[in-house]
C-alpha cells in the first residue's frame, strides 16, 4: 500500500488557480448492475457490475463490494470470505499450480459478543501484486485460451459458512459457495499511434520519430547467385498497441530487379507495379501470440495468429529519402513498397503479460515464404518483432 497522501483540497485558496484538470470519473461509465448467486442456504450479491453480466469483472486493485445473505444464522461458528487466484500450467502430462492470490476475511465468528446477522456486508480489494519466485509482479489477468490449453489463470470468490458437527462439537462442517470472477486489469500505451488513414509518405517525412524500422534479410541459394532481399518493415514507434485499434505499417523490399522479379506476378502487364504481393513468394504480415507455459524447467509453446495484415501496393520512397540513411538503397537496387494495416480479432480481450510459470507474448511477424520451396532460388524468411498489446487506447 502507498503511504497516505498529504492533506489536500480541490478548493482554491486566495491567489491560486487551476492549471490543468483531469476529470477521470466523468470519462468512465459507473456500473450499476448487481450479480447474484443463490444456493439453498447462501446468497452472494456483488455490486458495481455490468447489467446482465454472467460473471463478475474487476479491474486493477478492484473494489469488491457486496453482501452475503444467510437462510439461517443460528448455531454458526464462523462466516468467512475468500479471494483466491491460481496459475495452472501443464507440460508432459504434469500440472503445476501456483497461487497468485489467497486472502481470507472473517466476517463473523463465535467469539463475537453479537449474534450472527442474516445479512453480512463486505468491502475488499484485489491485491496489486504477487510473489513470483523472488520478485513481486503485477497480478496476472484471468486467462484461458482453448487453442493454448497448456496454461490458465483463474480467480474465485468463496463464501464459507462453518458450524459444529452434530455429536462432535470440536469439529466443523461447512457450507460453501464458490463464484468464478474475472480479473481484467486495464492498460494503455504511453503515447498515441498515428491514425491508420494518414499516408505513410506524409508522416515519415514530417514525423520520422513516429516510425520504428524492423530490418531483416531474405537470403538466396548459393547456386542462384542472386542478391539477398533486404526487408524493411516500418511500424509505429510506440510498439505498444491497443487490442481495439488498427496498427498501420509500411513494408519495403530492396534488391536488384532479378531478385524482386520473384515477388511479381508474371502475367502483370507492368512487372514493376504489382497490385498485391504475388508471384512465387508469399508475403505476409500478421500478429502472433505465443503462450509459454513453464513447469519443472520444461517449457511448452503454443502459437496463435491474432490477425492478418492487409497489404496494398504503394509508390516507393524517393532514393534520397532520409529513411535510407541507415540502410542506403545502393546502386542497381530496386524496391517494392506496400502499405498495410493490422488488427486483432474481436475475441482477443487479454493483454500481454509475463509471469515465471505462464507468459503471453505478442509479436508482429513478417513472413516471406516461397510457394514452391524446392524450386525457388530465395530461401524462406520469418522475422518476429516483440510488441505489447494493451486493453485500452491512449487517452489524453
Amino acid at each position: 500500500p502507498s503511504p497516505p497522501s498529504p492533506s489536500y483540497s480541490t478548493e482554491l485558496l486566495p491567489g491560486e488557480q487551476t492549471v490543468e484538470e483531469t476529470r477521470h470519473l466523468a470519462l468512465q461509465t459507473h456500473n450499476t448492475g448487481v450479480f447474484r448467486r443463490i444456493t439453498d442456504n447462501i446468497t452472494l450479491l456483488l455490486r458495481d457490475q455490468r447489467p446482465g453480466s454472467t460473471i463478475p469483472v474487476y479491474g486493477r486493485n478492484g473494489f469488491v463490494r457486496g453482501q452475503i445473505s444467510l437462510r439461517s444464522s443460528e448455531g454458526l461458528v464462523e462466516v468467512s470470505l475468500k479471494l483466491e487466484g491460481h496459475l495452472r500450467v501443464t507440460t508432459s502430462g504434469a500440472t503445476v499450480t501456483t497461487s497468485v492470490a489467497s486472502d481470507s476475511y472473517s466476517l463473523w465468528n463465535s467469539s463475537s459478543t453479537e449474534p450472527c446477522p442474516k445479512t453480512l456486508p463486505f468491502e475488499i480489494f484485489f491485491p496489486s501484486t504477487f510473489n513470483d519466485g523472488s520478485q513481486a509482479r503485477p497480478l496476472p489477468p484471468s486467462f484461458e485460451d482453448k487453442l493454448a490449453p497448456a496454461g490458465t489463470c483463474s480467480y474465485t470468490l468463496s463464501v464459507v459458512v462453518s458450524r459444529p458437527r452434530r455429536f462432535l462439537s470440536s469439529f466443523r462442517c461447512s457450507d460453501s459457495l464458490v463464484v468464478p470472477v474475472c480479473y481484467h486489469p486495464r492498460s494503455r500505451p504511453h503515447t498515441p499511434i498515428l491514425p491508420s488513414d494518414v499516408p505513410f509518405m506524409t508522416t515519415v517525412k514530417s514525423s520520422p520519430e513516429e516510425w520504428h524500422q524492423v530490418l531483416s534479410t531474405m537470403n538466396a541459394t548459393k547456386s542462384s547467385k542472386l542478391t539477398p532481399v533486404q526487408c524493411l518493415l516500418f511500424i509505429p514507434s510506440v510498439q505498444t498497441y491497443p487490442l481495439s485499434e488498427t496498427i498501420p505499417f509500411h513494408l519495403q523490399l530492396r534488391a536488384p530487379s532479378s531478385s524482386l522479379a520473384l515477388f511479381i506476378e508474371k502475367s502483370a502487364p507492368d512487372h514493376s507495379l504489382p497490385v498485391l504481393p504475388s508471384g512465387e513468394i508469399s508475403v505476409r504480415v500478421y500478429l502472433l501470440r505465443q503462450v509459454v507455459a513453464k513447469a519443472y524447467e520444461e517449457q511448452k509453446f503454443s502459437n496463435r495468429i491474432l490477425g492478418e495484415g492487409k497489404l496494398t501496393y504503394s509508390a516507393p520512397l524517393p532514393e534520397n529519402h532520409h529513411s535510407y540513411r541507415n540502410v542506403p538503397l545502393g546502386e542497381g537496387m530496386d524496391c517494392l513498397d506496400w502499405d498495410g494495416e493490422l488488427r486483432c480479432t474481436e475475441d482477443v480481450t487479454v493483454a500481454s503479460f509475463a509471469t515465471n510459470p505462464l507468459s503471453v507474448r505478442d509479436f508482429i511477424v513478417l513472413s516471406l515464404e516461397p510457394l514452391q520451396p524446392m524450386k525457388c532460388p530465395l530461401l524462406a524468411s520469418k522475422q518476429c518483432h516483440p510488441i505489447r498489446l494493451v486493453t485500452d487506447p491512449w487517452s489524453d
